[in-house]
């Protein structure tokens, strides 16, 4: 063909367009041609600039070339005033915007789109909102919004069906509970309950049960009405309760132990809070320093011009530029919080106070020696309530261990002013009266110390106290072990369907004389001791490491013992996961929900939590 086209002369050579070449780009190429006849059919000539490129049955590179070298012409004729292909471009094939998602997608985005609200605590306008929907149609612009009924109704369903998987849960176990009352922003009174229990894991698992509007008079009696009920509706019996831990409110008191006939636990960070307290109260030296630094801290929170001062003291002194803390009664720590940051902010804060001259405010330097002194006091306090602020270890077990340690270091010294050592005895003498040795609440928190690997010694006992705690640790364990024989006896004594046969048959005779020899009670108890002695014997895990994570590895060890540990292990000594429901109900019914229906707000913080 090479030799063909060297004997054409160039006038005779023509360029040719194929007809079955209909993409557009063709019209600016071609092949060429002898008489209609192509020379050669591996390239093709452009016609605006008369270069040759190689063809190999695709025109990317015939439209790359038009895109970099003749962009103008490409642009004009190609998309502007070019006739329509003829050939589909593959875009075509693509779903047009205006074409509704499959009902499949459609209702996985919704339900997404509703655990979203659930779970961040939204309202439910926003699928209203103009930027949401913005955001989301960015994302899939095939996506038909549903509306605020729609949400809503969707809200109950997946409420039902949560509802439903956490009363599965609970069929049949022995759970913990802790309780609280409420009051949202529109003044309604509500009470939530929560349930704790050992998975077969070892894990620490929690749900909130209800948040239930109470329009009575907060009663004991009402109160356990009200509680009874939320377990009603889960289906968890009343005995299957193995205690209740509360803030020691007196009618949540009464209605646990009273009208419930349940083992109330005090909330130990409560318990601390309320010692703290009265310690501080009464000591004329202190609350005259302390009731400076509320001022102090007050004052700065409304003062904008001497906020923006401190500021600038603070970094003219390199001093981290925090504000100050208030102190509140009913915050845990909130006292030690306050010093802790006036101490620190000290130098800044006396700056302030000396340019402005409000010497009412300044503390002289024995007032804050002796802040530092009271700092030092309540800084175990702060760490206790720390350690024991969570739901995913057991705490119920550290209770009064930690009694015990805080009870030492309240100890008076030599180096303690009276007003240190006035406030010491007065926390040590309320704190020493919160878990008398009559309450039921004792006995429980030592049966759980007993069985927590890091505190199992029950050092904090006397040896009286560690034989009558054993003593009702193996009562109990003698108790699941004829439940459990007991069991297997009636299982055999059922009608079985199979064959007889010669060995059934011996079964029969033999097994009433020779199992009551083998299971006899006396043996089942020198088991039970030998497990216990073995388990007395461990060494003491550290106060840092998680005692579940023990018992999965050694449950194997200690049967008997383990199944008690992770029914008594299951108590919390905090009433931090009530606490911590409402704060997410404070976020749910805002200023700008405060009329949220009862119900809404039930299924609305239990998805929130439970999800």
């Amino acid at each position: 063909m090479a030799e063909k086209e060297r004997e054409v002369s160039e006038s005779e050579r023509i360029l040719l367009t194929p007809k079955h070449l209909r993409s557009a780009v063709w019209r600016f190429f071609g092949f060429w041609s002898v008489k209609g006849e192509i020379i050669d059919k591996t390239n093709v000539i452009c016609k605006l600039c008369k270069k040759p490129l190689l063809y190999h049955s695709t025109t990317t590179n015939l439209r790359t070339h038009m895109q970099s070298c003749h962009p103008e012409e490409f642009s004009r004729e190609c998309n502007e005033e070019g006739p329509a292909l003829k050939q589909s471009r593959v875009t075509t094939f693509y779903t047009s915007n205006t074409t509704p998602l499959p009902s499949a997608k459609q209702e996985e985005i919704t339900q997404k789109l509703t655990e979203f609200i659930c779970k961040d605590m939204r309202p439910i306008s926003i699928v209203d909102g103009e930027g949401f929907q913005n955001f989301v149609r960015a994302l899939n612009p095939r996506y038909n919004f549903p509306s605020r009924g729609t949400v809503s109704n969707r809200i109950a369903k997946l409420y039902d069906c949560t509802a439903k998987s956490v009363k599965e849960l609970l069929n049949n176990r022995s759970v913990a509970l802790t309780t609280d009352g409420w009051t949202s922003l529109h003044t309604d009174a509500y009470v939530t309950v929560t349930a704790h229990f050992i998975s077969d894991d070892w894990e620490i698992k929690n749900y909130v049960l209800k948040t239930e509007e109470l329009r009575e008079k907060h009663t004991a009696e009402n109160v356990s009405e009200c509680i009874l009920q939320i377990l009603g509706a889960f289906e968890i019996k009343p005995e299957s309760v193995i205690s209740v831990t509360t803030d020691n409110a007196g009618n949540y008191v009464k209605a646990v132990e009273s009208h419930m006939k349940r083992p109330n636990i005090p909330c130990l960070a409560h318990t601390l809070n309320l010692a703290v307290c009265k310690g501080l109260r009464g000591v004329r030296s202190i609350e005259t320093a302390i009731s400076k630094l509320k001022m102090t801290a007050a004052h700065f929170s409304k003062s904008a011009v001497d906020s923006y001062l401190l500021e600038k003291k603070q970094k003219q002194l390199e001093v981290k530029s925090d504000k100050l803390i208030n102190d509140c009664p009913t915050r845990w720590n909130s006292t030690y919080d306050m010093i802790n940051r006036a101490l620190e902010q000290q130098a800044p804060v006396a700056a302030v106070i000396f340019e402005k001259k409000m010497s009412h405010l300044e503390l002289n330097t024995s007032e804050w020696v002796l802040m530092e002194m009271v700092k030092n006091v309540l800084q175990p306090f702060k760490t206790a309530t720390e350690a024991l602020s969570t739901d995913k270890y057991p705490t119920a077990s550290a209770v009064l261990p930690l009694q015990h340690v805080l009870l030492m270091q309240l100890q008076p010294n030599s180096d303690d002013s009276s007003a240190v050592k006035e406030m010491k005895m007065k926390i040590a003498a309320d704190l020493q009266g919160r878990y008398p040795n009559e309450k039921q609440a004792f006995m429980l928190l030592n049966t759980a110390s007993y069985l927590d690997p890091r505190f199992h010694r029950l050092n904090h006992l006397p040896e009286e106290q560690k034989k009558q705690v054993r003593a009702k640790i193996l009562s109990e364990l003698t108790t699941i072990m004829e439940e459990a024989k007991n069991e297997r006896t009636d299982a055999v004594k059922q009608p079985d369907a199979r064959k007889k046969t010669a060995l059934s048959a011996m079964g029969n005779l033999f097994d009433d004389v020779y199992s009551q020899t083998q299971s006899s009670s006396e043996e089942s108890i020198k088991a039970l001791e030998h497990e216990m002695d073995m388990y007395d014997r461990e060494a003491t895990l550290p106060a840092d490491e998680n005692p579940l994570s023990w018992w999965q590895k050694s449950c194997g060890m200690y049967p008997h013992i383990a199944q008690l540990a992770k029914t008594y292990l299951t108590i919390p000594g905090t009433s931090v996961r009530a606490e911590r429901v409402f704060s997410s109900a404070g976020n749910i019914v805002n200023k700008k929900r405060s009329a949220l229906a009862a119900d809404q707000v039930d299924r609305l913080v239990f998805l929130t939590n439970n999800m």
